[in-house]
């Protein structure tokens, strides 16, 4: 008896563990790694993706993975893409007689435009793609290991393409290397339920671990609150206001230097929700040309970060430059931007804007 009721809590206790460990995605040290979006997979013309039995498993894992890196854009976590790109004439893999290096010369696969990303999972200028791979692991002759070291990534999240295949490979050398590897099971797909529910049921326990999608989207973030306003200041000097908002909350509280302006309602004002700051920064594109925006101090505590800088840029109405110091009162819930307070020489920046 005494030795069931042990039994039963260690149990308990192995589960709470892996609940635990898996409650917070530390942004700073994970990546989402995307084992060969590439359209020998995932076009419907391709021969691998004629070769896939079952459809209903690959189909889904497709809409999820879409989901997962929408995600991780969202949160900034870094992505890094790993496509399998060869010769036409496969001359990398010489006279393979064995596994892949005899399969894929001989089906004829990666070959052409199906060797580049299918349109859903073009990577970003700001994200990873490796290079020089030539095997099953993502490892295999390429630099994803110089890449993940230089920036400091400790944990990696995987999907792609064959479960028990390349990402099996991937996962399987992520560990021998030290990194903490996490599949997301229903984001990767095999050609049959069997070989999937195999590496589920057998493989994954010796390397690392598996994760719904659900499990995914639904985790702790652990960010650093800096880095999100970092990223909202650097999508708004690049113009691009779909990634800023991106950083912000639904509900957000903006204040553009003071609540009203009747003279001056342009540049100044309190703007409630999404919608209503995409229209302020529009607007801002038509009143200013930035020429320097520079954080000089950036400070945080629980929950609020401090922002000192300097700005200047030219008002486009009368081609007068202005330049001021500025400050910023940021506060972040749930890891976006809930309220914004931005303060500048008001009594300057109006006398420059009327000068003639």
């Amino acid at each position: 008896m005494t030795k069931i009721v042990l039994l039963t809590l260690l149990l308990v206790i192995n589960l709470y563990s892996k609940e635990n460990k898996m409650q917070e995605i530390d942004i700073k040290n994970s990546a989402l790694l995307l084992i060969e979006y590439q359209n020998e997979w995932l076009d419907e013309k391709s021969k691998l993706y004629s070769f896939m039995k079952d459809k209903k498993q690959f189909e889904e894992s497709i809409k999820n993975s879409k989901e997962a890196l929408e995600y991780a854009r969202k949160i900034g976590m870094k992505v890094v893409h790993i496509p399998l790109v060869l010769s036409d004439d496969y001359k990398e893999f010489g006279n393979g007689q064995y596994g892949l290096r005899a399969v894929i010369p001989q089906v004829k696969t990666w070959k052409g435009e199906n060797k580049d990303f299918h349109k859903d999972f073009i990577p970003k200028d700001d994200e990873f793609v490796i290079t020089g791979r030539l095997g099953a692991s993502g490892f295999a002759g390429s630099n994803l290991d110089t890449v993940l070291r230089n920036n400091d990534i400790k944990t990696l999240y995987m999907m792609g393409f064959a479960t028990n295949v390349c990402v099996e490979s991937t996962f399987r050398e992520a560990h021998d290397k030290g990194y903490n590897g996490i599949v997301i099971s229903d984001a990767t797909s095999s050609f049959t339920k069997e070989e999937k529910e195999f590496f589920l049921k057998n493989i994954v326990h010796h390397f690392g671990e598996n994760i719904s999608i659900k499990e995914f989207l639904n985790t702790k973030v652990n960010i650093d609150k800096k880095e999100i306003v970092k990223g909202f200041y650097k999508a708004l000097g690049e113009k691009d206001i779909q990634k800023a908002l991106s950083f912000v909350n639904e509900n957000i509280e903006y204040l553009a230097v003071k609540d009203s302006s009747p003279t001056l309602p342009e540049l100044y004002g309190k703007y409630q929700g999404k919608k209503e700051l995409m229209n302020f920064f529009s607007h801002l594109n038509e009143y200013y040309k930035t020429l320097n925006f520079d954080i000089q101090t950036i400070g945080e505590d629980e929950s609020k970060v401090f922002v000192k800088g300097y700005l200047k840029y030219e008002i486009l109405k009368n081609k007068e430059i202005y330049d001021t110091d500025f400050m910023a009162f940021i506060e972040i819930e749930d890891g976006l931007i809930k309220k914004y307070q931005f303060f500048k020489d008001t009594a300057l920046l109006e006398y420059s804007y009327k000068k003639e």
